[in-house]
């Protein structure tokens, strides 16, 4: 997030920052310089850049700031307790001051992500500003392999100038699919920039950075905010601000001893990385390894799936052990499909995963998703079966068809029944009638008659299912034609109604 340009003005200036790092984000004075003299020493430097509204190259760092003159490597970082458990994810964060970036390059280096400047609002003027790299980096990125995030620099004033940056974020990122959050950087420049001439509160400052927050988790993405160690403890409420968001802290040490809550810390400006031809940001996550709330699911109800929670970071992605017995969606849904027992494994970007253990245990006749169904058409079709491993016969092709991705087709009208066999042997019937138009209640077979045939049609579903039961397994259609008598069961009583109306209006009531 900077330039290093040799400065173009000698004058006694020079003498004061000769000694000094090259410049970079927040560190343009140790830590044993006062702010004021912080202050001075930049805008001595800023007059002799050409190009001065790209708050990028002006960052300041204060006396509660930790300066390395070396890069510290990652490996030499000592990490807080806490994030014992976590993944360790090693980053970088590049805007146009990086150059041409060659992004294979950056990954086979062992970068793992990026987060890309979106654009600035100008610290003089306040123009909103897209940064000229945005876009090849975020392709670039992206193809490489790396998660990327993004983060836009801000010299808002108010909460609405917060929300018009967010609104330019928001609108870059309809053709990137970003895994990590977009975070507003939040920065002293010196007291020529906008934000500091502004003189806010602490107040002030922490509701501009939660009105961008908010903006930004409205349109459905994860938000953050990004400040250095002096910033968050002088100039902003960190404690409010990480109940709701990331935090990503600036501290260039190799062990910081920031006290509050964050999940990303910048440690270094001076960073060597291949593809990069300046020095870079370098950055470290701490990611929640996946993890689902329980190790064991048994499911017993047909055509249902099942959400379980997890927790971790990261673009997640699923697989099963064995697709005939469960499988898993895109979002981790699980659905039971034969008997039998598969393992589901959740997979982080991150690196990280976890499984759950999958035993199904459907009744016989959750093969089938009805015990009955009505086509209303020639030609109508219907998938009655989610289970995978299952053959479908049926009992009059001519009346009912089962094609070979498992569907049944009305061929004419009638009824037929549709037989489910799964490997084990294990069987279920559905029944299907293809319904004439208009079709009489109580015509269970289709013939266009209602006589003692259908009788017995009810008589055999009656005592299949239960005398007096509900059935819940019938599509409407196909109760609605079984239920003679229209009391919302099916049993011997509506078999006994055909028959006498039957035998009343002589056999063969015909349409």
């Amino acid at each position: 997030m900077k330039l290093i340009k040799s400065v173009a003005i000698l004058a006694t200036a020079i003498l004061a920052v000769h000694c000094l790092p090259e410049f970079a984000k927040n560190s343009f004075v140790d830590a044993q310089t006062t702010e004021k003299n912080s202050s001075e020493i930049v805008d001595a430097i800023i007059t002799g850049y050409e190009e001065s509204d790209d708050p990028g190259k002006f960052r300041v760092i204060t006396a509660n700031d930790t300066l390395s003159n070396a890069s510290p490597d990652e490996s030499s970082l000592v990490h807080n307790s806490r994030f014992a458990d976590c993944v360790k994810l090693d980053g970088i964060d590049v805007s146009k001051f990086q150059g041409t970036i060659d992004w294979n390059a950056v990954a086979s280096d062992g970068v793992d992500f990026a987060i890309i400047r979106a654009g600035y609002r100008g610290y003089d003027g306040g123009k909103l500003v897209t940064d000229v790299m945005y876009d090849a980096n975020m392709k670039g990125a992206i193809a490489a392999g790396l998660d990327v995030g993004v983060y836009f620099f801000t010299q808002a004033i108010t909460e609405q100038e917060a929300i018009e940056e967010a609104k330019l974020v928001i609108s870059k990122l309809k053709d990137y699919k970003i895994t990590m959050p977009v975070y507003i950087d939040i920065e002293d420049i010196s007291s020529t920039g906008r934000l500091e001439r502004a003189k806010l509160t602490i107040k002030q400052r922490t509701a501009i950075v939660e009105a961008f927050c908010n903006e930004i988790e409205e349109a459905g993405y994860d938000a953050g905010v990004y400040a250095s160690k002096s910033y968050y403890l002088d100039k902003l409420d960190p404690d409010y601000l990480s109940q709701r968001y990331k935090i990503w802290l600036a501290h260039y040490t190799t062990e910081t001893n920031y006290k509050g809550d964050y999940h990303a810390w910048q440690y270094s400006d001076k960073g060597n990385v291949k593809g990069i031809s300046t020095p870079a940001d370098r950055d470290v996550m701490y990611s929640q390894k996946v993890k689902f709330s329980k190790t064991e699911l048994t499911i017993t109800e047909p055509n249902t799936s099942v959400a379980i929670d997890l927790t971790g970071d990261g673009l997640l992605s699923f697989e099963s052990s064995d697709t005939t017995i469960a499988t898993v969606d895109a979002v981790g849904n699980i659905s039971g499909i034969s008997n039998g027992t598969a393992t589901i494994t959740a997979i982080s970007s991150n690196g990280s995963r976890d499984a759950i253990h999958v035993t199904v245990n459907l009744p016989e006749n959750s093969m089938l998703a009805y015990a009955g169904i009505v086509l209303d058409q020639i030609g109508a079709t219907e998938n009655i079966s989610n289970s995978a491993n299952i053959k479908l016969v049926s009992s009059d092709s001519n009346i009912v068809a089962v094609s070979e991705d498992g569907k049944i087709k009305a061929v004419n009208y009638g009824s037929a029944d549709i037989t489910a066999t799964d490997t084990n042997g294990n069987t279920a019937v559905c029944n299907v009638i293809v319904a004439q138009p208009n079709q009489l209640v109580g015509d269970c077979d289709g013939d266009g008659a209602v006589n003692a045939v259908d009788a017995v049609y009810i008589l055999n579903l009656a005592a299949s299912l239960g005398v007096s039961t509900d059935i819940e397994s019938l599509s409407d259609a196909y109760f609605a034609i079984y239920d003679f008598n229209k009391d919302g069961k099916i049993n011997s009583f509506d078999a006994s109604e055909v028959l006498l109306k039957s035998a009343y209006a002589g056999v063969g009531i015909n349409n």
